[in-house]
């Protein structure tokens, strides 16, 4: 965030890293990170964070008990066997929450750059008219920019993909299942009253052959799909490469405690060994400050675990608008989800949950196949 972004790119990028359109998919040694049956999860809809009916959730206030937390997990990640395969495949459901209707959006934008073009090719050599006149279109567009729609609606699909770790072979399938979601039947009934307009500029699934992307990490370049597997296995070791990372990061804005969570998210989304992650979960839990836990917390698909949160600004530089939240599962130490949150708003603006991953030997099948 050189120009701070918001978590919604790391979500768009959040694929491939909050990454090629989101964070990344972390590695599960085990495989599926999913005990529900897959297919009707995929079909699932794209629901506002919430917390199982019959589970007990519970803000931890402590550092101390956040860290315990922690330390549990990586204990688990540790026990995990060592698993292999000629492909890491992953498959994720995101939810965005949109902003604009595409053409609506175009409609109103378009005319205000033509009109900015033309002035400045009129007011050419009049400096002083021309910033004038520059800086009374800008504010229109910003305004169009910044307006937000009367109704909260979600954009949903999946994406999987395989990914192999030793050459350029893989596939990668986008745009499935697109489905537009309301917050509330209220909120769809306003967007029937503004007269339907198309909330999605594309719903055509799409295949493309050959590796996905090669970066795990925004901002942190180094880190790629081939080398995640040779990080450190031992907490210090990782520690010190997270420092160095941090340090030599593109993106110099963002706390420490926000660049921690989303390269670990990112971590645990890749194929690191079941050694980094357990050294991952004890790296998190020796960095608690600005970290907050949160038990009984249900993602997508209806799974509990923990979340991991930490706050940032929102598009304003208002501070500790936006959460970002890490949700694992406390039995696995494994990813479910991970979710940006504005405040005010029970709707996510971004929300990326991990049904499935883990390494296959054949291009096209999928864990436990």
């Amino acid at each position: 965030m050189a120009q701070r972004r918001p978590l919604l790119v790391i979500a768009a990028a959040a694929v491939t890293g909050l990454a090629a359109a989101a964070i990344v998919v972390p590695q599960l040694a085990s495989g599926d990170a999913s005990s529900s049956d897959p297919v009707t999860a995929q079909q699932s809809g794209v629901r506002a964070p919430s917390v199982d009916a019959g589970a007990k959730s519970t803000t931890i206030g402590s550092a101390a008990n956040t860290r315990m937390i922690l330390l549990a997990a990586a204990k688990v990640a540790a026990e995990e066997p060592i698993t292999s395969g000629k492909f890491w495949y992953s498959r994720v459901r995101t939810g965005q929450m949109v902003r604009v209707a595409p053409e609506e959006y175009k409609a109103k934008i378009m005319p205000l750059i033509d009109e900015l073009e033309a002035k400045e090719a009129e007011l050419k050599g009049k400096p002083a008219e021309l910033k004038a006149a520059k800086k009374e279109l800008d504010e229109k567009i910003r305004a169009v920019k910044e307006a937000r729609l009367p109704y909260t609606a979600t954009r949903g699909d999946t994406t999987e993909s395989w990914r192999s770790l030793k050459d350029a072979t893989g596939r990668s399938m986008t745009n499935q299942d697109v489905k537009i979601e309301f917050a509330t039947p209220e909120d769809e009934a306003k967007w029937k009253q503004a007269g339907s307009p198309r909330l999605s500029e594309n719903d055509r699934p799409q295949t493309k052959e050959g590796a996905p992307e090669t970066i795990v990490s925004i901002g942190n370049d180094s880190l790629t799909w081939s080398n995640v597997s040779k990080l450190p296995t031992d907490k210090e070791g990782l520690k010190a490469k997270l420092n160095d990372l941090y340090e030599k990061r593109s993106d110099k804005s963002g706390s420490r405690a926000l660049y921690m969570w989303g390269t670990g998210a990112d971590l645990l989304a890749a194929p690191i060994t079941p050694g980094t992650r357990a050294a991952l979960y004890q790296v998190l839990a020796d960095s608690t400050s600005g970290l907050k836990s949160q038990t009984g917390v249900a993602d997508g698909m209806g799974r509990t675990g923990v979340a991991l949160e930490t706050t940032g600004p929102n598009d304003h530089d208002e501070p500790d608008k936006i959460t970002y939240r890490l949700l694992f599962d406390d039995k696995t130490a494994k990813l479910l989800e991970l979710d940006v949150i504005e405040e005010g708003n029970s709707t996510p603006l971004l929300r990326q949950t991990y049904e499935a991953m883990g390494y296959v030997d054949d291009l096209g099948a999928k864990p436990g196949q």
